[in-house]
C-alpha cells in the first residue's frame, strides 16, 4: 500500500479550490488571476492523478479499481441529476431519455454539469497510462520512456483540434460532434501529464519541494510566463495554442502548487489540515460545486446587483455545499459511500473503545 504524502493532498486541496474558483466569473474581478488558473489548474489535476500510479497489479484489476473509483461515481451523479429532474422538474422522460444518452457520450459538450467530462477521460487517461508503462516495460530504459512521452506530446499537437468538432454519416443522416467519446482525442495531451506525475514521484524527493528556492523561483515563474506569454489552455475545448510555452507554463504552475503545498505542509498545520481535508473529498467537490455555486451566484446578483460580491459568495458556496453533502449524506453512508468510490467512516462514537491493560505490579 502506497504511503500517503500529506503535501499531495494539499495540493488537491489548493486545485479543487481553483477549479472552483476557474468554474465562476472570476475573471470578471481578475482577468490575471484567472488566466493563471487556466494556465495550470487542468494538467496540476492530471499531474497528481497519476502521482500514485500503481502498474504493479494485473490490467483487469486496475481496470476495476479506477472504474469503481471513478465511473462509478459518475454515472451515479448522472442517476441523480436526471432523476432529480424527472421527480421534481418539468422534464419529461423522452428529454431525460435523450439527455443520458448524450451523456454516455462523455464530453463537456454533452454533459448537463460539464465539470463531470474530467471523469470518464480520467478513467481512460489512467488506462491509457497503464498500457503505455506495459508497452514500454520491455524496453526497461527510462531514456526511452521519456522520449516516447514527449513523442506522445509532439503527436498531440498534430491533431488536438482535428475532433472539435467533426462530422459523422449515420442513416443518411449528417451530425456534427465536439469531441471523441470520453474525450480521447485529448488523451496524449492529458496522458503526457498523467504519466509525467507518475515519473516526477520516482525521481523527486520531499527535500526537493520542500527548497524555499524552488517555491520562489516557481513563483516568480509562474507570474512571469502568465505575463509574456498569450496562448491560452483549456483542455474542455482543446485550446492548447502553444504546445510548447503552454507545456512549460503549466509544468512550472505544477511545481509551484507542490512547493506551495511543502511550505504549507512544514510551517502551518492548521491550513495544511484543511487543505488535506478539501483534497481527500476534491472528488466530491467537483461533482457538486458548479451547480450549487451556479445558483447561489445568482441569487445573489439578483438580490444586490453586485457582481464581485455574488461571484465571492458563489465562490463560498461551491464549496460549503459540497462539504455539507460529504458530511451529512456520504462520510458515515456505506450506500452512499460505495457509489461514490469511497469507504464510509465509522464515526467516533461507535469506534471500540480500547481497554487499557494495567501493568503487572513489580515484585
Amino acid at each position: 500500500m502506497s504511503k500517503r504524502i500529506e503535501y499531495i493532498d494539499i495540493a488537491r486541496g489548493i486545485g479543487i479550490l481553483l477549479v472552483v474558483m476557474g468554474h465562476n466569473d472570476f475573471g470578471y474581478i481578475s482577468p490575471f488571476g484567472y488566466k493563471v488558473i487556466y494556465s495550470f489548474h487542468m494538467p496540476l489535476f492530471f499531474f497528481l492523478s497519476g502521482y500514485f500510479l500503481n502498474t504493479t497489479i494485473g490490467f483487469w484489476a486496475f481496470f476495476k479499481k479506477r472504474f469503481n473509483s471513478i465511473m462509478k461515481p459518475y454515472f451515479f451523479t448522472l442517476f441523480l441529476i436526471y432523476a432529480g429532474s424527472l421527480s421534481f422538474g418539468k422534464m419529461g422522460f423522452q428529454m431525460a431519455l435523450g439527455r443520458i444518452i448524450k451523456a454516455m457520450y462523455g464530453t463537456g459538450r454533452y454533459i448537463d454539469w460539464v465539470q463531470l467530462w474530467f471523469l470518464p477521460h480520467l478513467f481512460v487517461v489512467s488506462i491509457y497510462a497503464f498500457l503505455f508503462y506495459a508497452l514500454l516495460k520491455k524496453f526497461n530504459n527510462k531514456i526511452v520512456l521519456w522520449i516516447a512521452l514527449f513523442l506522445t506530446l509532439g503527436m498531440a499537437s498534430l491533431f488536438l483540434k482535428s475532433f472539435y468538432p467533426f462530422s459523422i454519416s449515420l442513416a443518411g443522416k449528417s451530425y456534427e460532434l465536439f469531441g471523441l467519446p470520453y474525450s480521447l482525442d485529448l488523451i496524449l495531451l492529458s496522458g503526457f501529464f498523467f504519466i509525467l506525475g507518475s515519473e516526477i514521484r520516482q525521481i523527486s524527493s520531499d527535500e526537493l519541494f520542500g527548497n524555499i528556492w524552488v517555491f520562489i523561483i516557481a513563483g516568480v515563474g509562474v507570474v512571469l510566463l502568465n505575463i509574456l506569454v498569450t496562448a491560452n489552455i483549456d483542455f474542455n475545448t482543446r485550446t492548447y495554442e502553444s504546445f510548447v510555452l503552454n507545456t512549460i507554463e503549466a509544468v512550472t504552475g505544477i511545481a509551484f502548487i507542490l512547493a506551495l503545498s511543502r511550505q504549507i505542509e512544514l510551517h502551518t498545520d492548521k491550513l495544511a489540515s484543511v487543505f488535506k481535508y478539501l483534497g481527500r473529498i476534491s472528488l466530491i467537490i467537483l461533482i457538486f460545486h458548479v451547480p450549487i455555486q451556479d445558483f447561489w451566484g445568482q441569487k445573489v446578483r439578483g438580490v444586490v446587483d453586485n457582481i464581485p460580491l455574488s461571484i465571492w459568495i458563489g465562490f463560498f458556496m461551491g464549496v460549503l455545499g459540497p462539504i455539507l453533502i460529504y458530511e451529512l449524506f456520504i462520510k458515515f453512508n456505506p450506500v452512499a459511500a460505495f457509489w461514490f468510490g469511497r469507504e464510509a467512516e465509522v464515526p467516533k462514537e461507535k469506534l471500540p473503545e480500547k481497554e487499557e491493560k494495567l501493568a503487572p505490579a513489580s515484585s
